[in-house]
């Protein structure tokens, strides 16, 4: 299971952005929108390949409020998607 805790900090995704994998799923959280109204867009794929050079169609995304609570909302998301899509990931990490 990810954890809030795992996914770092809004004062971390506001110079950077985080990547990270579980079970065969990669993900990328990552500030984007205007700079007077962020967002926190969350992405998932299957392994083994890195954001820039997985298909576009096998990336599933999701945009949150960019804050402590939109951080909170993308570790629930992101368990919501290893959840309902267990067989992709699963087959990944073969």
């Amino acid at each position: 299971m990810i954890e809030e805790k795992t996914l770092m900090s809004v004062g971390y995704l506001e110079k950077q952005n985080l990547t990270g994998s579980y079970r065969g799923m990669r993900y990328l959280l990552r500030k984007q929108g205007e700079k007077d109204a962020p967002r926190l867009g969350v992405v998932v794929w299957p392994q083994p390949m890195n954001f820039e050079n997985s298909a576009e169609e096998s990336r599933t995304e999701t945009e949150l409020e960019f804050s402590k609570e939109g951080i909170r909302q993308a570790a629930q998301w992101l368990n919501e998607q290893y959840e309902a899509k267990r067989e992709i990931w699963d087959s990944a990490r073969l």
